[in-house]
């Protein structure tokens, strides 16, 4: 076997067996494992990732399949990995005691991820599937807070509903195709995709990925696990949870096609999704359950480009979730810093007054990262809404499109209140927010990021429909 193939995944199976050997011994080594270890492994598995890319090929029996879509959101997913093990020097609310098991939930999260990337099994995917879910669960619970233990809660009941969903439409796609091999089922779907049995199973199978989307109707558990878990998890469950939701989507889509039926009820979910998320996002006060509404009506764009059922469409939902990792981390970024200057790990709008006088650096940066989240040109932001639309557009969804449109338009009044809080209010206290080594050069390279990517994306919009292209090769 070609130890590229499987090198991003080897990495952290390393990793997680010299962390429970860790647990082990009976020193305390929490603080050293995400100051520094966690960190180093980031920019590892970075590296793994982006030199495994140009190899592709089958595993497992072809239960698992290593091809440039895997590839890519293997990099994106690693990026997310690594910015969240930057944000965790911000860290507020993850007890001491607790530091090694967060780091192997951590990890273990991000390899579920990754493989559910490259699952073409509907066991396969199901496992992978699993793995990321319960150890997002346990992280989101880790809190020292009463709200943590019941958002924790509620966060396993909607996620085990969606698994069961899943092996519901699994198992009538299973039953009448006979093979769990989505390849297989693809050479089928031509005959059996008349049956009203097997347009179901597809939906419903496809239908449980809304809630690692957090599109409406499986977004419930957002607004209280983003508010209630420490904020390097909700950066991480924000960024590669959901680019791990479009990986999937991609694949399952190209694989077995969109059921005409469900383009109506994909477009109805759209649409929903970005009122519901705008709207409420409106009256927020705290600052993570703002970017937890935020993330739904994001939900509702990307669900946009993927209903177009086209290659322009995949590659620009591929685009556009690259854009909103460095999206969202830069707001978290920002966020992170403030909570702990403000000593809590829930910030409201007002803690952010005076940011610009307190400290420059992050009030530019969450400026841009709002801005682009808005879809404001010159922004990548921009550019990724504008490729999506497109795609839609192309199918003819143009009512979906100008709906996007204007609720981009309602978005930027609580995004630019975030800023008004930052630029126009005077500080409550008027001494300069440190910002540590890590925090300062990862919010330049987000800053570098929006800004590069806005302005000359084709590089990357060429490789996303290159993924797409070879991904859609049996």
């Amino acid at each position: 076997m070609n130890l590229f193939l499987f090198l991003p995944e080897t990495v952290l199976l390393a990793a997680i067996v010299i962390l429970l050997c860790l647990t082990l011994a009976k020193k305390d080594y929490g603080t050293p494992v995400l100051g520094f270890f966690l960190p180093a492994l980031g920019a590892i598995l970075v590296l793994a990732s982006f030199s495994s890319l140009p190899h592709s090929g089958n595993l497992f029996s072809n239960a698992y399949r290593v091809d440039p879509l895997a590839q890519g959101f293997k990099c994106l997913i690693a990026l997310s990995f690594f910015f969240t093990a930057i944000l965790n020097q911000n860290r507020l609310s993850i007890p001491f005691d607790r530091e090694i098991e967060y780091g192997i939930f951590l990890l273990s999260a991000t390899l579920g991820m990754m493989m559910m990337t490259g699952a073409v099994d509907l066991l396969a995917l199901y496992v992978s599937m699993e793995l990321s879910s319960y150890s997002l669960y346990l992280l989101a619970s880790l809190r020292q807070d009463r709200r943590s233990p019941e958002a924790g809660v509620k966060y396993l009941i909607f996620g085990a509903a969606a698994s069961g969903v899943f092996l519901w439409g699994a198992s009538l796609v299973t039953g009448l195709s006979g093979t769990t091999s989505l390849l297989e089922i693809s050479g089928k779907v031509p005959v059996l995709i008349w049956q009203p049995a097997f347009s179901l199973g597809l939906v419903f199978a496809s239908f449980a990925f809304l809630f690692k989307l957090s599109g409406f109707p499986l977004h419930f558990w957002a607004p209280d696990v983003y508010e209630s878990a420490p904020t390097p998890v909700t950066n991480f469950i924000a960024t590669a949870s959901k680019a791990t939701a479009v990986a999937i989507l991609i694949r399952f889509f190209m694989l077995t096609g969109i059921p005409g039926v469900f383009i109506a009820a994909l477009g109805a979910l759209a649409f929903v999704s970005m009122t519901l998320g705008n709207t409420v996002a409106l009256v927020q006060q705290d600052v993570k359950r703002l970017l937890a509404y935020s993330s739904i009506a994001q939900a509702g764009y990307i669900l946009t480009g993927l209903l177009a059922g086209s290659f322009a469409g995949y590659s620009s939902s591929f685009f556009y979730a690259f854009a909103y990792v460095l999206m969202n981390t830069g707001a978290f970024l920002v966020t992170s810093v403030v909570a702990k200057t403000a000593n809590h790990d829930n910030p409201r709008l007002s803690d952010f007054d005076g940011l610009a006088e307190r400290s420059p650096f992050l009030a530019l940066l969450l400026l841009l990262s709002l801005l682009s989240l808005a879809g404001i040109p010159p922004l990548v932001g921009f550019t990724g809404k504008w490729i999506l639309f497109s795609a839609a557009m192309d199918k003819g969804h143009w009512f979906l499109v100008l709906w996007g449109v204007l609720n981009s338009v309602v978005s930027l009044f609580y995004y630019l209140t975030l800023v008004k809080h930052a630029y126009l209010e005077k500080p409550v206290v008027s001494a300069p927010i440190a910002v540590s080594g890590g925090t300062r050069w990862l919010g330049l390279f987000l800053i570098i990021g929006l800004i590069a990517l806005g302005l000359f994306p084709n590089a990357f919009i060429t490789f996303a429909q290159q993924a797409i292209l070879k991904g859609a090769a049996l």
